[in-house]
């Protein structure tokens, strides 16, 4: 069997916009949730044999696996098919994890592609699309969505939607996420290498003289413990900061690679200061970055961040002493400026070098004088 996706000529942007359903009679409403219940074990029921089996490729299930889940769960061929692929989706991602375990779902979601739903606008004037199921496994309805703020801006700004949906169901409310899709525009080839350097007291510091979010961090410390509606409200004040950047004289942005920062450091820091640390969601501001980038053309690099606050980019020396606080000030040339905006000047210097770490960046230049 091929491969379930073929690498398309022209790249698509695809992005998600969630409508929750709102309108739906209890009948509907009953027959959505035992078909998303009957989804979410058959799925199951495909990843625990895939995983048994060790199959993590990218290929379709073959014929006698799609007919032994159709089988035993009294559904539909095709059906059975499109859980199969997403069973064989969820083995992958999760493969690409550091810690390679059986995936358990958790979450009651179904993409359903266009053998199983049409999307067209309402016919009647209360109602502004409707998703409509088809059958081939699925319960024939209509469902009414009102379209949300997010999906009108987004389909407005050029987007278009996609014939594939996901339907779900969290904390009891139903969903729809419809899938937008817009062609990637190409890199930029002028404008400027920008480093940034990130923090929950400072906020965004660029090498520009861009500086966002730095009134996080009064939000940050008036929590007085971490619950499940601060992580949601910083979220938003991010996305909001975000929104004001200027893109426009950006080639390359230049960032901290923060991944495995906090590894071995349990127990390190007092219990306030990690539970703040716990609210500077920087794995968010990343994919937030990541999905301007794209639509901006712009290419984002991660890159070391050791020693980056206490590295001098105008004499080309390092010392522990050069960083007090936020203050930097080096000790071999005088040089001063603020420790966050000297990080994202070095961040700059690794963009244009081409180097990941300042310790391959002093190698480099040993090397250029040898």
């Amino acid at each position: 069997m091929k491969k379930a996706h073929r690498k398309s000529k022209s790249p698509i942007m695809r992005r998600t916009s969630r409508v929750f359903i709102n309108d739906l009679n209890a009948g509907k409403t009953a027959e959505l949730r035992e078909f998303l219940h009957l989804c979410h074990d058959v799925t199951q029921y495909f990843i625990d044999l895939f995983w048994q089996r060790q199959d993590f490729s990218a290929e379709l299930a073959d014929l006698p696996t799609v007919q032994r889940g159709r089988d035993r769960f009294n559904i539909t061929t095709r059906l059975a098919q499109a859980l199969a692929k997403q069973a064989k989706e969820t083995i992958r991602s999760q493969r690409e994890k550091d810690h390679q375990r059986k995936p358990q779902l958790h979450h009651w979601t179904v993409t359903l592609y266009y053998h199983f739903v049409t999307i067209q606008p309402f016919a009647g004037r209360h109602f502004d699309v409707a998703v409509q199921l088809t059958g081939s496994g699925a319960p024939c309805m209509t469902i009414p969505v009102h379209a949300t703020r997010h999906l009108n801006r987004k389909l407005a700004a050029g987007w278009q939607l996609s014939k594939t949906v996901r339907l779900g169901m969290h904390k009891g409310r139903l969903f729809v996420d419809f899938i937008l899709e817009k062609p990637r525009p190409q890199k930029k080839t002028e404008g400027r290498v920008v480093g940034m350097d990130s923090n929950y007291v400072n906020g965004l510091i660029f090498s520009d003289g861009q500086h966002i979010g730095q009134e996080l961090v009064k939000d940050i410390r008036q929590f007085p413990r971490r619950k499940k509606h601060t992580h949601t409200q910083i979220k938003s004040r991010i996305g909001q900061a975000l929104k004001q950047m200027d893109w426009s004289s950006i080639r390359v942005l230049v960032i901290e690679d923060l991944k495995h920062v906090k590894r071995g450091k349990r127990g390190t820091f007092p219990r306030t200061h990690n539970r703040r640390l716990s609210h500077w969601l920087y794995a968010y501001i990343v994919d937030v970055l990541a999905r301007y980038c794209e639509e901006h053309g712009v290419r984002l690099e991660r890159k070391h961040p050791a020693y980056t606050s206490q590295y001098c980019h105008i004499c080309n020396r390092w010392d522990r002493r050069n960083r007090s606080g936020d203050r930097f000030k080096c000790v071999h040339c005088g040089y001063t400026a603020h420790a966050d905006h000297n990080a994202a000047y070095n961040l700059e210097l690794l963009g244009l070098a081409g180097v990941y770490g300042l310790r391959s960046l002093q190698s480099s230049r040993l090397q250029s004088f040898e």
